[in-house]
C-alpha cells in the first residue's frame, strides 16, 4: 500500500467528512476521486463537441455519412460504423474520454410528404 500524506487543515477536513458520512476516509477519497475523473472526462467531451461544431462546414463535410472520434480537438479516427469506430478508438485510448459522434458534413434537405394517396 502507497501512504500519501495530506497536511492539516485539509486531513482533518477529510477526516470529518467521513465521520459525517458515516464512511472510511479511503472511500471517501475514492468516491471523490471517481467523481472527480468523471466531471474531467464530461467536461473534456462538451469541449470537444464544441470544438467540432466550430470546425467549417466543408471540412466536416469530408466525413459525411461517417461517425468522427475527437480527441484534443483533432479527428483521430472515422468510420462509417459507430461500433466499430468505438471498438478501435478503445483499443487506442482505453478509458480515456474521447468524443464520437455522427460528422453531419453538409446536409442534404428532403421534402416528405404526408399526405395519403386515396385510390
Amino acid at each position: 500500500m502507497t501512504e500519501i500524506v495530506l497536511s492539516e487543515p485539509l486531513a482533518s477536513h477529510i477526516r470529518e467528512a467521513a465521520e459525517a458520512q458515516g464512511i472510511a476516509v479511503e472511500n471517501l477519497i475514492a468516491d471523490a476521486l471517481r467523481q472527480y475523473s468523471f466531471q474531467a472526462q464530461r467536461v473534456k467531451l462538451e469541449a470537444e463537441a464544441r470544438w467540432w461544431r466550430s470546425v467549417s462546414p466543408d471540412e466536416r463535410a469530408h466525413y459525411t455519412g461517417e461517425y468522427v472520434a475527437v480527441h484534443h480537438q483533432d479527428v483521430v479516427d472515422h468510420d462509417r460504423d459507430d461500433d466499430v469506430l468505438r471498438r478501435r478508438v478503445r483499443a487506442r485510448y482505453g478509458r480515456l474520454a474521447v468524443w464520437i459522434a455522427p460528422a453531419e458534413g453538409r446536409r442534404e434537405w428532403r421534402m416528405v410528404s404526408t399526405r395519403l394517396a386515396r385510390s
